[in-house]
């Protein structure tokens, strides 16, 4: 087993967000979903594959239910393919602190509410 290198704990959500610039790329768009989200970084899964660890990218973040809307620079720290989509780990390296912390008042709940609902399933 793997050792976790994690600071912060990782909560499974589906947010809308845009890949605006990859690989030193500008304008390059692509409509991706981030499936997890913490303090320190996120996972995406994504389309394409010419992203390599080291690698900077900037993203745009959604959060339609409170109407938010922000921008993030990040490094990606993994990769790796999964039942033939390609999983990303990214390490946030800017991103509006206030707005950070709102994203993760949404997703902690609804994470939380998920957690027991398995809790309870596997009881009976």
């Amino acid at each position: 087993m793997t050792e976790e290198r994690r600071k912060h704990r990782r909560y499974k959500c589906l947010l809308p967000a845009e890949v605006l610039k990859a690989e030193g790329k500008d304008r390059f768009i692509e409509r991706i979903s981030v499936h997890e989200f913490s303090r320190g970084g996120l996972k995406l899964i994504i389309n394409f594959i010419t992203l390599d660890p080291g690698s900077d990218m900037e993203l745009k973040l959604y959060l339609p239910e409170k109407r938010i809307k922000t921008s993030l620079k990040a490094e990606i720290a993994w990769k790796k393919l999964e039942e033939d989509k390609l999983e990303v780990g990214l390490k946030i390296k800017e991103m509006n602190k206030n707005l950070k912390s709102e994203i993760l008042n949404w997703v902690f709940p609804k994470w939380l509410e998920r957690e027991k609902r398995k809790k309870s399933r596997r009881i009976f």
